[in-house]
């Protein structure tokens, strides 16, 4: 810094800047000294340390715990004398403490220990993670970033492999490629095995991801909702730690300790879907509702062929056999065939059921027709058809046990090629991601399985 002068008015300016009271005028003028001043910008990534560990705080302790939890670690992240830093910011702490709600949400976009820049010229974070849009058009996110989400569904791949779905209105900041901060909103995660760890921070409560697929809602007033549908998570809010797997829910309040509430995911209805790998549906195909594995499995609806996810992140040990392989029409005798999907170095798969399902069984004879397609966020490898390829990949390929069925189900369970309109029938696009159906449901289940890739 190079005079007195300049260093009380950078002060102000940093005090404004995290108090979240900075005018376009000052912001200009804060701009223009980090731009000249390499001191400057070396004093601002220490405070904006600093406040990142005030910001993992919650706004339940006490001045004297705050203080206590806080300052012992001023010493080692300033890069100051022994007692100048630390002091000047246990002084801003006294007087200012009524703000430190607005410092700790502020420095939620810091990058992790390296500095944050104010105009656009300045540079940013690495790349951690691909946003995609509803046209599927893609755009990078930054460790720092602060994004405002206005309409739709987005989704967001994180290099270590997490998808996050956010549904709008929402705000969120990245604070790494392994946690995020939901300021407001509903999100759905999966996380395989390279994102064990994820963590989701509200403004009561932590969620860390121990290898699942998970819900969270948090509502501007600060209660946050955790779901877990699959596999397990750690919720810790101050010195409580909870531990909760598939089919349970907690909710996180200020001032007062972690709840059990009860599992009812169909708040997340528009996200879980594109968080599994759903881009959209049409016609009398629909994405099964959120839920655990059990509770897909046993799914049945007379009017509607359900989009049901299994497994993902799943590498073949062995080729797998399927029915349709390339683009096309596939209709009678064209709907079975023999063909592999091969295992590769690295490759990763995901699968899908399409099931018609429908409660009890029909009167003989009332054959309904049904059509509609799905389309995925990943290129189809392949296409089972026949029941005898769907009874022999069910152990491999669905989370949960499917319903028992009987002699007549086990064997007509897949489509049938008929000598004689009508036809059951499916499509593949020439881009692979969408699958057209129509299936003639007579008194049985007709069912076909999807393999995405899943990298």
């Amino acid at each position: 810094m190079q005079d007195d002068a300049m260093n009380a008015d950078f002060d102000i300016l940093c005090a404004q800047y995290l108090d979240g009271t900075m005018d376009e005028v000052d912001r200009d003028r804060l701009a223009a000294i980090l731009a000249s001043d390499p001191a400057a910008l070396d004093a601002l990534r220490s405070q904006l340390v600093v406040s990142g560990a005030l910001a993992r705080l919650r706004p339940e302790l006490s001045d004297e715990r705050f203080l206590g939890a806080v300052l012992p670690h001023l010493g080692a992240m300033a890069d100051e004398a022994d007692d100048d830093f630390p002091a000047r910011v246990r002084k801003t702490i006294r007087v200012q403490w009524w703000r430190r709600t607005t410092l700790a949400a502020a420095a939620l976009i810091i990058l992790a220990g390296t500095a944050i820049f104010l105009t656009t010229t300045l540079s940013r974070g690495p790349v951690v993670a691909t946003r995609f849009h509803d046209d599927e058009k893609s755009s990078e996110v930054r460790m720092g970033e602060r994004l405002v989400f206005d309409t739709g569904v987005t989704r967001m791949e994180f290099s270590n492999g997490a998808v996050v779905a956010i549904e709008a209105p929402a705000e969120l900041s990245v604070r790494s490629g392994d946690e995020v901060v939901l300021e407001h909103g509903r999100l759905n995660a999966w996380c395989p095995e390279t994102a064990h760890g994820f963590r989701v921070v509200t403004a009561s409560a932590t969620l860390t991801d121990l290898g699942t697929s998970f819900g969270v809602t948090a509502e501007r007033d600060g209660t946050a909702d955790f779901m877990v549908m699959d596999g397990k998570v750690e919720v810790q809010k101050d010195d409580e730690k909870r531990l909760i797997e598939r089919g349970a829910a907690l909710r996180a309040r200020r001032g007062k300790r972690l709840s059990v509430v009860a599992f009812e995911p169909s708040g997340f209805r528009r996200t879980w879907p594109v968080a599994s790998g759903i881009h959209s549906t049409r016609g009398e195909v629909v994405t099964a509702p959120p839920g655990t594995p059990e509770y897909l499995a046993a799914l049945e609806n007379d009017h509607r062929i359900l989009v049901i996810p299994e497994r993902r992140d799943l590498r073949l040990q062995a080729p797998l056999r399927a029915d349709i392989v390339q683009p096309g029409i596939y209709e009678s005798s064209r709907l079975l065939g023999t063909h592999d999907v091969r295992p590769g170095k690295g490759k990763r798969v995901r699968s899908y059921l399409l099931r018609y399902n429908p409660v009890g069984q029909m009167k003989s004879g009332e054959a309904k027709r049904f059509e509609g397609s799905v389309t995925f966020d990943r290129p189809v490898l392949g296409i089972i058809t026949a029941s005898r390829k769907l009874n022999r990949t069910d152990a491999l390929l669905s989370k949960a046990p499917l319903p028992p069925l009987n002699a007549q189900d086990t064997e007509l369970r897949g489509l049938e090629r008929q000598q004689h309109p009508p036809h059951d029938r499916v499509e593949l696009s020439a881009d692979r991601r969408t699958i057209t159906v129509t299936f003639f449901a007579d008194q049985s289940i007709d069912e076909i399985r999807a393999i995405t890739r899943d990298n």
